[in-house]
């Protein structure tokens, strides 16, 4: 017979059902207590640990349930017998410890200018909260089943009227396919192209989570310089590619906006050549200095284009609902393969979105957001000319929720981003989206100015200047 002693705490919220439970889990799987022990009977370990018969006796019931002990008739309970090797408890906690230490890496973060955020101010959750239980008062029935494939109709009807008054892309709501964000969309166009592509070609630098759903899906990846108006066009009478992937709105990460006859030349070469653009119009409705750029695909009519749109950074990013606009000939494709690949963005929000829209309430939203954006990106830009002066050029400030700095340092960009983070500023160096290493020119950084707070944008420059001691 053994004797157990677990630390019962009696203040916790945890039953004490549960903490024993745990415990006895725990010796088990470890190996403190061995196979075919024989535990203390229900009587003995409640007066032991001054707990209830009823407490041990749902204890061992669990513990029995999932097969961790055994009950023999009139003798009593037994440790059963194991494969340990494969519940190793220690390797659990030493994967827990991985896990907790990297949350620990950034408990000491001050100012994230990581691109992950939004401004905390900039989201209306009573009028969206109203809007979510409309869509479950109007669609209570439909909600009892799975989404359409392609999106929720009235959302592709939406998002239709949308793209056509703001961003001048030419389409029918069957051209459009609704996804959780675009990685979850270039999943499903990877399947979709695969059988006739094979080399796609992507800014360099680019948006590196798209690069990667392409390269795990065995494409070929090929570079393509950039100028201070987007891609350098005289490379591609030589590119050989089948796909172009380019966000001429505005770049990321270098803001830059493709002029007229950049776009004329890339719709000339794909058309030539027979080949697709993916159009990635990241952020092109904040734009703080003129009216928006009109979209590639429109300027095409639809030909030749895949268009990509989210809501994630007018919205929320925890809204996941991103679209893709198909030309004619891939939609035919999509649609003979499309009941592989079950729609992921949820239907109750797509559903509350296309009221949102309806109502007109997304125009008015956007008008809201660039007012607080561009007062923080004034803001932002003035506190680094203030304090970093001329140590630092700034890039692509015109539009969108972030920039680049180009420091005057002998240290890379991420060495730059090591010594900030040392002092609680979290930045991206420019290495992160490149696919050829930076070979030439200073050092850039990327800020990512979404979730900092107005009040915080002078300090976090101040502490940003000081780490790199300029």
């Amino acid at each position: 017979m053994i004797e157990l002693m677990p630390n019962i705490d009696s203040n916790s919220h945890v039953p004490i059902y549960v903490q024993l439970y745990r415990y006895i889990k725990q010796e088990i799987i470890s190996g403190h207590i061995e196979p075919e022990t024989k535990l203390p009977s229900i009587r003995k370990l409640s007066s032991f640990l001054k707990i209830s018969r009823t407490t041990v006796e749902a204890t061992y019931h669990q513990l029995s349930v999932e097969g961790y002990i055994t009950s023999k008739p009139n003798v009593g309970y037994f440790v059963s017998k194991i494969d340990n090797d494969m519940l190793d408890y220690d390797k659990r906690n030493t994967i827990s410890k991985i896990i907790t230490d990297e949350d620990e890496l950034d408990s000491h973060i001050r100012y994230d200018f990581v691109d992950e955020h939004v401004d905390s101010s900039s989201f209306d959750f009573k009028l969206w909260k109203r809007y979510i239980n409309r869509a479950l008062s109007f669609y209570d029935k439909r909600l009892l089943t799975y989404g359409s494939y392609q999106g929720e109709y009235e959302l592709r009807k939406q998002i239709n009227k949308y793209v056509l008054q703001f961003r001048g892309a030419v389409c029918f709501p069957e051209q459009i396919v609704i996804g959780a964000g675009v990685q979850s969309l270039l999943n499903m166009l990877c399947g979709l192209v695969k059988p006739f592509y094979s080399k796609v070609a992507f800014e360099d630098p680019s948006f590196n989570k798209a690069r990667y759903i392409f390269k795990d899906g065995g494409f070929d990846i090929i570079p393509i310089p950039l100028e201070n108006d987007g891609i350098e066009t005289k490379v591609l009478s030589e590119l050989d590619a089948d796909l172009i992937y380019v966000s001429p709105a505005h770049q990321f990460p270098t803001g830059s906006i493709m002029p007229v006859n950049k776009r004329v030349q890339l719709l000339k070469w794909a058309y030539d050549r027979e080949a697709l653009i993916i159009e990635d119009d990241y952020d092109s409705e904040l734009m703080y200095y003129g009216r928006p750029i009109p979209s590639l695909q429109g300027m095409n009519k639809g030909k030749d284009v895949i268009y990509m749109g989210s809501f994630s950074k007018i919205m929320l990013p925890s809204i996941r609902i991103s679209y893709m606009i198909l030309p004619e000939d891939m939609l035919e494709i999509y649609m003979r393969s499309k009941e592989k690949y079950n729609q992921s963005s949820s239907k109750l929000e797509q559903l509350a979105l296309a009221l949102f829209m309806e109502d007109g309430m997304l125009e008015k939203h956007i008008r809201r957001l660039r007012k607080i954006y561009a007062k923080k990106n004034q803001i932002l830009i003035q506190a680094i000319k203030t304090i970093m002066g001329d140590n630092v050029n700034i890039i692509g400030e015109r539009t969108g929720l972030h920039l680049l700095l180009e420091v005057k340092s002998s240290k890379n960009s991420d060495q730059l981003a090591a010594q900030a983070e040392k002092r609680g500023v979290k930045v991206t160096p420019i290495s992160n989206y490149m696919i050829k290493p930076q070979q030439t020119g200073k050092p850039l950084i990327l800020l990512a100015y979404g979730g900092i707070p107005i009040e915080d944008i002078s300090d976090a420059i101040e502490t940003l200047s000081d780490a790199w001691e300029l």
